[in-house]
């Protein structure tokens, strides 16, 4: 009998309401790397290369729809990557797709930070100690 994956407790994913469904995939996809997992036009569950379980939720909104960009809600997103090639890879997406970004560096972190379509802030970062040893990582407080 084959053993069921287990996955560690923590944050299963986001939840992400856009504008543009297929723009919006098109970012997340070329700029970032995403592979979509399903897409039906109204919702699209992406995921990372890597087998975590953690995903990104996006639904298209409309008029009908209760909660409307602008209110309370996501406001960044933070996208932890384990590799710096990883990040160095975004990078070069990033540069290629004519999509602005900034590069930031300290004792703390390296990180990418850009904007998806509907204007979130994107945060890749690479975290050089384990997160919330002590205080919270300088990205936390980061203007953008």
């Amino acid at each position: 009998m084959a053993t069921k994956k287990l996955y560690p407790p923590g944050i299963f994913g986001v939840y992400l309401q856009v504008r543009d469904l297929d723009r919006s995939l098109s970012f997340y996809q070329d700029a970032l790397g995403l592979k979509v997992d399903w897409n039906d036009g109204t919702l699209a569950v992406l995921r990372g290369p890597y087998d975590t379980g953690d995903m990104l939720v996006m639904r298209v909104i409309d008029k009908s729809t209760r909660h409307h960009i602008g209110e309370t809600g996501v406001t960044r997103l933070f996208w932890r990557v384990g590799d710096p090639v990883d990040l160095d890879a975004v990078e070069e997406r990033l540069t290629r797709d004519e999509v602005p970004y900034e590069r930031h560096a300290d004792e703390e972190i390296v990180a990418i930070t850009t904007h998806d379509p509907d204007g979130t802030d994107i945060v890749l970062l690479r975290p050089d100690k384990p997160p919330l040893m002590g205080a919270p990582p300088s990205a936390l407080y980061w203007q953008h």
